[in-house]
């Protein structure tokens, strides 16, 4: 880039970065948006009927190497419009697969190809 476009393109980002600040907005989409979602472990309960949130406590000694070894986690977003066939259909997936050799879940997608 040579010193002019340079500028230009730094001046937008000034704007953009301006904008937000001047309407106290913070940018809500893409990356951010994901990480502000509220993941749920769809290979659970709880006794109201929802998911409880995901990860696991170290300490669980279920979720070592149990039958709940390997959580399936997804957004509570998505997890509310999945069918409960749809649920246990991905999770069998995740188990099925297990871990890597150095014991890391492996990611498997959450809808079959087809």
């Amino acid at each position: 880039m040579n010193k002019t476009t340079e500028n230009i393109v730094k001046e937008i980002i000034r704007e953009y970065i301006a904008k937000y600040v001047r309407e106290g907005k913070k940018p809500t989409g893409g990356l951010t948006g994901w990480f502000r979602e509220r993941w749920v472990d769809i290979s659970r309960k709880k006794k109201g009927g929802g998911h409880p949130p995901c990860g696991a406590s170290a300490g669980s000694k279920a979720r070592k190497g149990g039958k709940r070894a390997y959580p399936k986690c997804v957004p509570a977003s998505k997890a509310a419009s999945m069918s409960s066939k749809q649920k246990r259909s991905a999770v069998t997936r995740k188990r099925k697969h297990g871990a890597t050799r150095r014991g890391k879940a492996k990611m498997v997608s959450t809808y079959t190809k087809g």
